[in-house]
């Protein structure tokens, strides 16, 4: 046997020789770590105790080493640990928060289909509150795969009734807002006229810098033909025409795509101000 492998054998024995007399003392050690902000030396403390703590004597370990790895911004990690938290823990309450945990993870990674299906998992709740949680949350994850008929369908339970006309204000005018920057529509209009798309999507500086440049070079493709004959103007200048004509078009494609994530981003923004005045500051 290599001296290495006896050297990791002989440690290991001597650790778990030791553990039954430690592993309180490491789990209070790492709590006071915590608590004094050293996340990442609380962080190894914590997965040393779960190492060793064959007898399941803290059963909170994995979603403390999950709020952990969430909190360094490591939230695959994370995810991983609260999905082994909510397997051994009993009580149905605090397992569904554990899961909500799990669905931050995949929200911050913009993972909104795994989210929804931790989220379309949870099927009984213990308490109003944590039935408006995860109506919330199963909002944000449609909202976040683009459908939003499901998203308003999943929030308007979880608010009074008053502010319901504001929420259903919210999503009709975004989605008035999507179908004025619809993406096919834009192509179009840049197709039609070269940089219009984009002016209409705010872009200005880009909408003018096509117009002139696919413009200019009509211009010097109509000369050339009257100068040289039809054929030189094909051969020499086409290919400039079709580049900054397609290139045109592709911009507006991407000024509309620009527009309605950023409506989507303020509808969303919007919708989390509302949810603040309704539900959080609500006694």
């Amino acid at each position: 046997m290599k001296p290495k492998a006896i050297f990791t054998i002989i440690f290991s024995f001597f650790a778990l020789l030791c553990t039954s007399q430690t592993i309180e003392e490491t789990y209070r050690f790492a709590e006071e770590q915590f608590q004094k902000g050293n996340y990442q030396s609380a962080l190894t403390e914590f997965q040393r105790v779960a190492f060793f703590d064959s007898e399941h004597q803290f059963g909170n370990i994995y979603r403390k080493i999950g709020d952990l790895f969430y909190a360094s911004g490591d939230y695959n990690s994370a995810a991983k640990n609260f999905d082994i938290a909510s397997r051994i823990e009993t009580s149905d309450s605090i397992k569904t928060e554990i899961l909500l945990k799990k669905v931050l993870c995949f929200f911050a990674q913009e993972n909104y289909y795994f989210a929804l299906s931790e989220l379309l998992s949870i099927t009984s709740f213990q308490n109003s509150r944590l039935a408006n949680k995860t109506g919330l949350y199963t909002g944000i994850a449609f909202f976040g795969i683009e459908d939003y008929n499901q998203a308003l369908a999943s929030l308007s339970p979880i608010f009074p009734q008053e502010a319901l006309p504001e929420l259903e204000q919210i999503f009709s005018r975004f989605e008035k807002m999507r179908k004025r920057y619809r993406p096919g529509k834009i192509e179009m209009m840049s197709i039609l006229l070269p940089g219009l798309g984009q002016i209409y999507c705010g872009n200005l500086a880009s909408g003018i810098n096509s117009m002139v440049l696919v413009g200019g070079i009509a211009v010097v493709a109509v000369w050339t033909w009257h100068t040289y004959g039809l054929l030189d103007a094909l051969l020499s200048v086409s290919p400039w025409y079709y580049r900054y004509y397609t290139g045109g078009v592709q911009n507006a494609r991407g000024a509309a795509l620009e527009r309605i994530s950023h409506e989507r981003e303020e509808a969303y923004q919007k919708i989390i101000e509302l949810v603040e005045t309704n539900l959080i500051q609500r006694p």
